[in-house]
């Protein structure tokens, strides 16, 4: 794998790993799927969707590992668990449905699209300081058509692109906010 992908890994790692203690684990994972419910006021059911979602994608990531260190990853074992899944079609098929399901719930309007103002609100409530990175052109980069709204079509495709492209030139590299090491 490139290093740009690793780096892309990297900060994934680093985003996801919610309570910030050096490692990834399921609840990482279901905090930031009440974190996404919490952004747009979901129901009860629509968050232990987004929980459910979530936990299938951890399973997916876990099934790759055999791991006695209380189900929980370390970025070297994360890492090689997301190049494994490169070529897993139940991956695409979680991610899609968890790409759709994320994409409701920052559609904060309703009106099919993300905003400028509701993608930089999913950057505002994960934690990333307005200094940190220009959303603005982090949202110009991901919005392909140049329409000043991102449709599912060019979020689930910057999603993908994200995590498993090794294209550096790709304007999708923002998906998860800036790239740091």
């Amino acid at each position: 794998m490139s290093e740009f992908w690793l780096r892309k890994m990297r900060h994934f790692f680093k985003v996801h790993d919610f309570d910030k203690d050096g490692y990834i684990d399921e609840n990482d994972f279901e905090e930031i799927a009440r974190k996404f419910c919490e952004f747009n006021n979901a129901t009860p059911e629509k968050e232990e969707e987004q929980i459910k979602l979530w936990r299938k994608w951890w399973r997916l990531i876990m099934k790759f590992e055999d791991l006695e260190k209380n189900n929980r990853l370390t970025l070297d074992i994360f890492t090689r668990s997301m190049r494994q899944q490169l070529y897993d079609p139940d991956v695409t098929s979680v991610c899609t449905q968890l790409i759709h399901s994320m994409f409701e719930l920052l559609d904060v309007n309703k009106d099919g699209y993300i905003q400028p103002e509701e993608h930089k609100r999913v950057f505002d409530n994960m934690g990333f300081p307005e200094e940190a990175f220009d959303r603005e052109t982090a949202f110009e980069a991901i919005d392909t058509d140049h329409d000043n709204r991102l449709s599912i079509d060019e979020f689930g495709r910057a999603f993908f692109d994200y995590m498993f492209s090794q294209d550096e030139s790709s304007p999708n590299k923002f998906f998860f906010g800036p790239l740091v090491d």
